[in-house]
């Protein structure tokens, strides 16, 4: 139990307040035997339910603060992958950094947080703010963890959603449309995205190790990702995104015909290459990408809209679960996707088969150009 001792000094008496804190006894002095008793009935308070929070915790300043947080930052026992690190860094510099890195963790509060995210909405995006915040309130989560704060002051409503713009809905015959237009080296990875659901990062760093064709199966194991300039293999951002998907027949022909002509050499070559026969960077699928959207007439289609074609395409098949399209695109939670997965292995060459039926019904199946572009 906290309490009070006195004791004399040269300069006079001094009241000590002494407390425990995770089985260390820590003492706040004072001239006055006013303030130590205030502050007694704050810790006591703290006591009675269960906080207790060291104030020479508070006077940290929050930019040293989060440079350690960010540095052991842990997501469900994961380090963050390179990607969310540098998102990390970059909405710190931008956003966080500037207002309050010379800030003691204690002068941020519930006011200031308030005033700051209002006017980062108007100067930058809701979106950005929203990211910000999210981050910001995650670091003094752990502040409060580790008892330096009494409480997180981040508690706006609803700060922390983004509101994500409509995506344009794409159909089927446009997906194919798509895949005709773009470079021919690039064809099947249109069809794998628009029709089987990978993610870029995870298209980007499929090897032919990963491809089944005899028994149709994909194994999704893990993602390029591109950290300032370089090529970083990482396995995917949860353990939900380690999935075997099943492929429709329709793109079998197509697959193994682009990995005799342009994947590397290897069971670990990548099974999408540039030019040059290394594997595919992302700055070269964009461009690529860009020219056929603007070839086939559309303006503001992303390559992850493809993604978002397979998923809501799969959503529609009648007798599909919730359980069965997250594991699919990747969704669910590791231990989610651990529970589901026999389920979903059972019933992916029937949601294989019911892609076929969606790509016959919007035009000639794909066929497989051979496009001989490196030894």
């Amino acid at each position: 139990m906290a309490h009070i001792r006195t004791r004399q000094t040269a300069d006079g008496t001094r009241y000590d307040v002494r407390y425990i804190i995770n089985g260390t006894e820590r003492s706040d002095s004072f001239r006055s035997k006013s303030d130590a008793e205030s502050r007694l009935t704050k810790v006591r308070a703290d006591e009675l339910v269960g906080l207790v929070t060291d104030p020479r915790g508070g006077e940290r300043l929050f930019g040293e603060y989060a440079e350690q947080w960010l540095k052991h930052r842990l997501v469900k026992g994961r380090p963050l992958t390179p990607a969310t690190r540098q998102g990390y860094e970059g909405l710190l510099r931008r956003n966080l950094l500037p207002p309050f890195a010379k800030t003691k963790l204690r002068q941020i509060t519930p006011e200031r947080v308030r005033k700051w995210h209002s006017e980062l909405t108007a100067s930058a995006s809701a979106d950005a703010a929203a990211k910000s915040y999210r981050v910001l309130r995650a670091i003094l989560n752990t502040a409060v963890s580790d008892e330096l704060i009494p409480r997180n002051p981040c508690h706006l409503k609803g700060a922390g959603i983004e509101h994500a713009e409509e995506r344009p809905m794409l159909d089927s015959s446009t997906v194919l449309k798509l895949a005709n237009a773009i470079d021919p080296r690039l064809r099947c990875l249109v069809l794998l995205g628009g029709f089987v659901g990978l993610r870029t990062g995870e298209l980007l760093g499929l090897e032919r190790r990963d491809v089944d064709l005899m028994h149709r199966v994909i194994h999704v194991r893990r993602q390029a990702q591109e950290i300032n300039g370089h090529r970083i293999i990482t396995e995917p951002k949860t353990q939900a995104g380690v999935r075997s998907l099943s492929l429709p027949g329709a793109l079998v022909e197509s697959l193994e015909a682009h990995i005799a002509a342009n994947g590397a050499p290897g069971p670990a070559g990548a099974v999408f290459t540039g030019r040059s026969g290394l594997p595919l960077r992302r700055a070269d699928l964009s461009e690529e990408w860009r020219a056929a959207v603007a070839a086939v007439g559309l303006s503001d289609i992303r390559i992850h809209d493809l993604r978002h074609h397979a998923a809501t395409t799969f959503a529609r098949k009648p007798d599909v679960t919730l359980r069965e399209l997250m594991t699919t695109i990747g969704h669910a939670s590791p231990a989610a996707a651990l529970r589901y997965q026999h389920a979903t292995s059972e019933r992916g060459r029937e949601l294989a088969d019911y892609m076929d039926s969606v790509i016959a019904s919007a035009g000639e199946p794909p066929q497989a150009p051979v496009v001989h572009l490196h030894p």
